[in-house]
């Protein structure tokens, strides 16, 4: 097949994007050439009373995708890190799993279809075997949940606990589940030195989106694209490799930037000559 014939599903995350109106989100999205579009349930209070939305208040955001023709696919799950799955408080602990089962809710309601949850066992608090272990037996429960509403758990790794794709690989082998998948974020595992190029085959099969980003030696957030370390033409010619045809979602953090569009503007065109030059070097080749 003629890899210049696909087209890549690009998504863009919610905080790319000045928070305003969910329809001028999605037109702001759409104009600047995202099909995706991928909803924050971060850890703050304001993002964390979506997981109880009415009938009303998910009919909006439905309407306002459809009419700006943006699709909401993924759902981007950091509140656990208020409320993690490994950790060492049972009220915690118990918080998080009932969040869980909230947010395969929420994305039923919406018509989201994957929910992508971080590996890290516990944030703000030490770590321990305990920690790990209950945040793998607590992935298990849930994902119980998920396969009843048909929504997939997609694991992130992250700074501590899962951190490389491998690591999740793992956890997804032992669940032996279509609805447990891994969402690997390039720049998370290039900021621990973990070489996403090498990495990324490893979850051949297995991946159901992929953040990119740039990245720096243990700076996790923010740095503009163009300005880190990132290989990424290394890093599409390992997907096109591996036959790799879901969705790349570009993480960024614009909320207070007034160029918000513009940046992510000019995101999209980075990621799409990046993608062109991994694919005319490998015809030379």
């Amino acid at each position: 097949m003629d890899m210049e014939l696909i087209q890549r599903p690009f998504g863009i995350y919610e905080k790319a994007i000045k928070p305003q109106e969910w329809e001028k989100m999605f037109a702001d999205a759409s104009s600047a050439g995202y099909q995706n579009y991928e909803i924050s349930l971060d850890e703050s209070d304001a993002r964390l009373a979506r997981l109880h939305w009415d009938d009303k208040q998910y009919e909006e955001v439905r309407r306002a995708a459809r009419n700006q023709n943006i699709r909401i696919l993924s759902a981007c799950f950091s509140g656990h890190r208020r409320f993690p799955l490994g950790s060492s408080s049972r009220e915690l602990e118990e918080r998080g799993i009932r969040m869980m089962r909230e947010g395969i809710d929420f994305c039923q309601n919406l018509g989201v279809r994957m929910l992508q949850v971080a590996g890290y066992d516990a944030f703000y608090e030490p770590r321990s075997h305990e920690t790990a272990a209950r945040y793998r037996e607590n992935i298990l429960r849930c994902l119980e949940w998920a396969e009843q509403a048909g929504v997939m758990l997609a694991i992130e790794p992250v700074e501590v606990n899962l951190v490389k794709v491998s690591d999740t690989l793992r956890l997804v082998k032992e669940a032996d589940s279509p609805w447990l998948q891994i969402y690997p974020d390039v720049a998370n595992m290039k900021s621990l030195g973990i070489d996403p190029v090498t990495e990324l085959p490893q979850g051949r099969g297995h991946i159901a989106n992929v953040h990119v980003r740039d990245s720096l030696p243990d700076y996790f957030y923010g740095v503009p694209l163009g300005a880190g370390n990132m290989d990424f033409i290394g890093v599409f010619k390992a997907l096109d490799a591996m036959e790799y045809r879901g969705p790349l979602t570009i993480e960024m953090w614009n909320e207070t930037e007034d160029n918000y569009l513009d940046i992510i503007r000019c995101a999209r065109t980075f990621m799409m000559d990046k993608i062109r030059c991994a694919r005319c070097s490998d015809r030379k080749s």
